[in-house]
């Protein structure tokens, strides 16, 4: 049966037989929404588009391509969507079952065969979502091997089945049966790995700018043109003639070992096409193509082996750069530290000395509280680089019982007159009467480097739109939450999973040391300083509450 056969009687009523599932099934579920539609028509649509061309191996097709790309985006559809991607999927599968059937002249049992591995592909898409972090499978050896060997248990179930419905229905004799379920299993191996790696590539925001970032270039270009010259040199030897094949192996480990995983999966799948375009070519030796199935395969997982190390040991290099640049920061911190405070505790006695001195003789009452103010911001700021220093060294805290309102209005009250000056309207919200454990010094030191950083966000917007700085704050359950948003420009998405890293700043001047210290700090006293959703910026800081220091007061 072929394309052509779509158009008669029997395909009407199969397309109305379909249809009327979608629409019954979309109107118990309740997902009639144009963007649903349309995304299982393009979902739909793709799958049956894939598995006509590259189908599996044993469907009785002039050429048996070597993968399985349908059954990747199978999966990936079902990894991101969930069950509300059975039913397109399930629709998709028996259209392609029905417009190239495994089986000539048994419709229905080519539907029943097509639909087997549906469950399998669940089942694989589950386990990525529970058990799998996200984009571990292309980070780490461990989840490619737990990933992989997931993807090939489930492969060899389909295969049984596959090999065992055909055999029943006397497709193919008991001596094929063990070649059909190897070959079924390697090429569905193969669609997974490669297609969810391309696919996941292309759509994560993160992995879409490495991945062009990397490839995007002239070496690329040349991998993938020797990739198509050794294939095209192949495939025009006689069937006797393999050694030509193993030389896949060379730009699929120059691409990995120059662009890591980027690369890795850019050439596998330039290899996993022009081997599908070069079997449709006339006069290749096209019964050479089944062969070459586990040769393309374990060159893949070479090459992602390849690029996940190369890819590791470029973050422990970078890790390390950093690292060392935070260390002699530390150092840089701790020496500054220790010159400024002896001028600084100077600053502070001159200060006291002033104070005494107009007290004793009876002076200016406004010259007396200025000099008073001097001397206490003299102090502070020499607690300030002494707790600093501290930090830096040992990373000790010295924790004392803070009310936080106490702590969120000594943070907010330099900021006032900052305010007032630059046309900002600063909120802060009244404080629930909770208590914690804390260094008073460093959380100050972290809200006001939050509040310096909201309020140079919102100097850039113009005053028609209106300039805002709130700081609000409360409990949930045995925790205390402090929250400061502003409505400046927000964060840039390419930024914002590393704002918190060490010289990651969003000031042109920035050192970008200020919050990855603040975050160290936090995370000291046992929280979490983290970005909440939203257009503008928003940083949510969140500690444990002392319900025993509410305990002992009660007493």
């Amino acid at each position: 049966m072929t394309l052509i056969s779509i158009a008669g009687k029997d395909s009407r009523r199969f397309f109305g037989i379909i249809t009327t599932l979608f629409v019954s099934c979309s109107d118990m579920l309740d997902l009639r929404s144009l963007r649903y539609f349309w995304w299982a028509t393009g979902a739909a649509l793709a799958y049956i588009s894939l598995d006509i061309l590259c189908g599996p191996p044993m469907r009785y097709q002039p050429i048996n391509p070597i993968w399985h790309p349908a059954a990747g985006l199978a999966v990936f559809v079902l990894m991101r969507n969930g069950w509300r991607a059975l039913l397109p999927l399930a629709a998709a599968i028996a259209l392609s079952s029905y417009a190239v059937p495994v089986l000539q002249g048994r419709l229905a049992w080519s539907i029943a065969v097509g639909l087997l591995p549906l469950p399998g592909y669940f089942a694989v898409a589950y386990f990525m979502r529970r058990r799998l972090a996200h984009g571990e499978f292309l980070a780490s050896h461990k989840g490619l091997i737990t990933w992989t060997a997931a993807v090939a248990l489930v492969s060899l179930c389909h295969g049984l089945l596959y090999s065992s419905a055909i055999m029943s229905a006397g497709a193919i004799g008991v001596d094929a049966w063990s070649n059909t379920l190897i070959r079924y299993s390697v090429a569905e191996i193969a669609g997974i790995v490669t297609f969810m790696s391309i696919a996941y590539c292309l759509t994560d925001y993160e992995s879409r700018l490495n991945f062009f970032g990397r490839v995007n270039n002239w070496e690329t270009l040349g991998y993938i043109s020797l990739i198509a010259l050794i294939l095209w040199i192949a495939l025009k030897q006689p069937p006797k003639e393999s050694i030509t094949y193993f030389l896949l192996f060379f730009p699929l480990a120059w691409a990995a070992a120059r662009q890591g995983m980027a690369g890795a999966v850019a050439a596998t799948a330039a290899l996993e096409i022009c081997v599908t375009v070069a079997t449709f070519l006339p006069d290749n030796y096209a019964s050479r193509v089944p062969d070459v199935q586990m040769l393309v395969l374990t060159l893949t997982l070479s090459g992602f082996l390849i690029g996940i190390a190369v890819d590791v040991a470029r973050r422990a290099s970078s890790e390390l750069r950093q690292s060392l640049r935070l260390a002699a920061a530390g150092e840089m911190a701790g020496a500054l530290a220790h010159e400024l405070n002896q001028p600084l505790t100077a600053l502070a006695a001159y200060g006291s000395a002033c104070t005494r001195l107009i007290e004793r003789e009876g002076g200016n009452p406004l010259l007396l509280k200025t000099v008073a103010a001097m001397a206490a911001e003299s102090e502070r700021a020499s607690n300030v680089l002494k707790r600093l220093r501290d930090f830096f060294r040992t990373g000790s805290t010295r924790l004392e019982r803070l009310q936080l309102a106490e702590l969120i209005q000594a943070s907010a009250t330099p900021f006032h007159e900052q305010a007032r000056k630059e046309n900002i309207d600063f909120t802060v919200h009244d404080s629930p009467a909770a208590r914690l454990l804390g260094d008073r010094v460093q959380l100050e030191i972290v809200i006001r480097n939050l509040l310096a950083n909201a309020f140079q966000a919102v100097s850039q917007q113009p005053d028609s739109q209106g300039r805002k700085v709130v700081i609000d704050s409360g409990t949930d359950g045995d925790w205390i939450w402090i929250r400061i948003a502003d409505n400046g420009p927000g964060i840039a998405n390419k930024i914002r999973a590393r704002l918190f890293e060490p010289f990651i700043s969003l000031k042109s001047s920035g050192m970008g040391l200020g919050l990855a210290i603040s975050r160290s700090i936090i995370e000291t006293h046992g929280g979490t300083l983290a970005i909440e959703p939203s257009p503008h910026g928003v940083l949510k800081i969140t500690l444990p509450e002392d319900k025993a220091g509410h305990e002992s007061d009660n007493e």
